[in-house]
């Protein structure tokens, strides 16, 4: 137990041991372990983890912060023997471990709240995805007015996108629409059934403002994120419409697919203003580190085929990069549906939008409408002990 940082000059020990190799001899170093004792529990180690994953299709890791169990003595040896790196994730957990944990929460909550838990009943609902062919041939055909129509209104800006929704939108949609282009952010009185009863604009729960309350538009226009990414106000009015009220109105008609859409050109930015805030991602330290992202739904079941062909996404696809939100979106359900979505790169990662969201506290990665979801071939089954069923299934996300 010397210490390792000691003067060089010192000589009332031995300089540091260098890096262990595989012929050192047996020795007390670091943190006081011998050299075998060491390799001898590793190796235990190891056995357990290969058996903890052949258990389980999913390992979760443990959120930012969390302590590493690998010591600096382990460390050295990692360094020595690579075929222990397996022990580098040896802290991860089966993601079945905390699904039970939160259906065990969720049932006590239940309980205590209506006396009696309950969950709406699976009705044989299947989700519904689109062919690889519709992902190629991407969103502007899919909105059945054509290229050159879409193309027009693009050019007209913002004149059409407010002719789009006097033509289309409903009460609540016109109300969303004259907030965005002319209020102030967080000066609307109205409270949003669809939010939990939240105001636009409005921070909860203790959350730290970002400056936006009392101003207008040009804010969030000129907000650095939209700068790096180049959007146009354009881009900046849709996106902050789907994050209103005004989302039901756009989704709709993506998943019903009953004819021309009635917003073609607010969904054409929706799409190019996401795949432009993929530039956000590319400085950060994890742009080409692997990431995952979680989707929950309730009561769905995958589609027929989806496990070899996968499938495409007709609506935006929102995502978060905390389990537990995820699970709390399929909640109060007998059966639920679990996407991981396992990426390499920002370039296959969705946008946040918190810094323009209407409603800033939820914070969420948008993919844009026509993802495709390429299945990995890695799915899970959970059930709980009163008999819900989490089906979990890992896909690649092709924009």
């Amino acid at each position: 137990g010397g210490d390792s940082g000691g003067d060089n000059g010192d000589s009332r020990g031995e300089s540091p041991a260098p890096l262990l190799r595989r012929d050192a001899d047996p020795r007390i170093y670091n943190d006081g372990v011998t050299f075998s004792e060491t390799l001898r529990a590793m190796q235990a180690a190891q056995q357990e983890v290969l058996q903890r994953r052949k258990r389980h299709a999913f390992m979760v890791a443990p959120r930012p912060g969390a302590r590493s169990v690998v010591s600096i003595s382990e460390r050295n040896l990692l360094g020595a023997f690579p075929e222990l790196s397996l022990l580098a994730g040896a802290s991860a957990v089966p993601l079945a471990d905390l699904v039970l944990a939160f259906a065990s929460a969720e049932l006590e909550r239940l309980k205590s709240r209506d006396g009696a838990p309950g969950f709406a009943k699976f009705a044989d609902a299947r989700l519904v995805t689109g062919r690889p062919l519709e992902a190629a041939l991407g969103i502007n055909r899919y909105l059945g007015v054509g290229d050159k129509s879409i193309w027009l209104g693009m050019g007209r800006g913002l004149d059409a996108i407010r002719d789009e929704f006097a033509a289309s939108g409903t009460e609540d949609d016109l109300v969303c629409l004259e907030y965005v282009l002319e209020g102030t952010a967080g000066c609307h009185p109205r409270e949003w059934q669809h939010s939990g009863g939240k105001q636009m604009d409005a921070f909860y729960e203790g959350r730290e403002e970002d400056g936006r309350r009392g101003r207008p538009l040009s804010y969030f226009v000129e907000h650095p994120q939209a700068r790096e990414a180049a959007l146009l106000p354009e881009h900046v009015v849709a996106l902050r419409l789907y994050t209103t009220a005004a989302f039901k109105s756009i989704n709709d008609p993506l998943r019903n697919r009953s004819g021309a859409h009635p917003f073609p050109v607010t969904v054409a930015f929706i799409n190019d203003g996401i795949k432009r805030l993929r530039a956000v991602g590319a400085g950060a330290a994890d742009a080409s580190e692997r990431r995952d992202f979680w989707r929950g739904l309730r009561n769905v079941a995958l589609p027929d085929g989806f496990h070899q062909t996968g499938g495409t996404e007709y609506a935006p696809l929102s995502t978060s990069s905390d389990l537990e939100v995820a699970l709390h979106y399929s909640d109060a359900a007998q059966e639920r549906l679990l996407f991981k979505l396992t990426t390499a790169s920002f370039l296959e990662r969705g946008a946040s939008l918190q810094f323009l969201s209407a409603f800033p506290g939820e914070v969420e990665y948008l993919y844009p409408p026509l993802t495709f979801l390429d299945p990995t071939g890695k799915v899970e089954t959970i059930t709980t002990t009163c008999g819900v069923k989490f089906s979990v299934i890992e896909v690649q996300p092709r924009i």
